[in-house]
């Protein structure tokens, strides 16, 4: 299995464009904060010291929480990546708006999927690590497993192949099994959500009348039907 994909802190308390070496790559990872005419002037300094950017090796593009524009997309196309033959593999983050504006524009979008030499068979990716919490209006879209160290609030949501954990309060959508399979799992530390999906079941509307609301549970899909658990901590 592949290395987990981790979200760092760095990029984001400096206001600097943040490049990890990957599996597949170079996953770049643009700050929060900071205007997007100062993310460009980093993006310049970045493709001088750092060559390989215009190479064979394969890029993810993770814009993390950032609302990105479309003329901020246009401007990375049009700038650096069209002209120096960047070979990207995807757009990645977990805004809902920029995902949907990066879609319309035909662009890849969610982690890379790695594949098998020779046959070329694709494999589930690895696990992607969010060590924060998400917002409303966030969205994660992941051919893995995804972890929240951190909590997701009412209005954000997960989309996994794999398994879903949070750590924290479960209270937006978390749908797990998107790959068809039912040994997939979600589980929450604290489970406040008002629906949960594994694969293609979707549970009834939950509330504060469930015995195991507020509390870290473990939610399995048995016999075509959720089951959930309390968890012992």
């Amino acid at each position: 299995m592949s290395d987990p994909l981790e979200y760092k802190d760095a990029p984001e308390l400096t206001g600097e464009i943040f490049l990890k070496g990957t599996g597949y790559g170079i996953r770049m990872v643009f700050p929060e904060t900071g205007t997007e005419e100062m993310l460009l002037s980093e993006l310049e300094r970045l493709c001088i010291e750092a060559p390989v950017l215009s190479g064979n090796l394969g890029i993810v593009l993770d814009f993390q929480g950032r609302r990105v524009s479309r003329d901020f997309i246009l401007s990375l196309l049009s700038r650096f990546i069209w002209p120096r033959k960047m070979r990207v593999l995807s757009w990645t983050g977990y805004d809902a708006e920029t995902l949907e504006d990066l879609r319309t524009m035909g662009a890849a979008t969610g982690e890379p999927v790695p594949e098998k030499t020779g046959r070329r068979e694709k494999q589930t990716a690895g696990a992607l690590v969010l060590a924060k919490s998400l917002r409303s209006g966030q969205r994660v879209e992941h051919e893995g497993d995804v972890v929240v160290v951190g909590h997701v609030n009412d209005g954000a949501e997960i989309f996994a192949s794999g398994s879903i954990c949070v750590w924290g309060r479960l209270k937006g959508v978390a749908h797990a099994g998107l790959d068809g399979h039912e040994e997939h799992t979600v589980i929450a530390g604290v489970f406040e959500a008002k629906q949960v999906r594994i694969g293609g079941k979707v549970s009834s509307a939950l509330g504060r009348s469930m015995e195991w609301w507020g509390k870290p549970v473990i939610i399995t899909l048995e016999n075509n039907s959720l089951v959930v658990r309390e968890l012992k901590l």
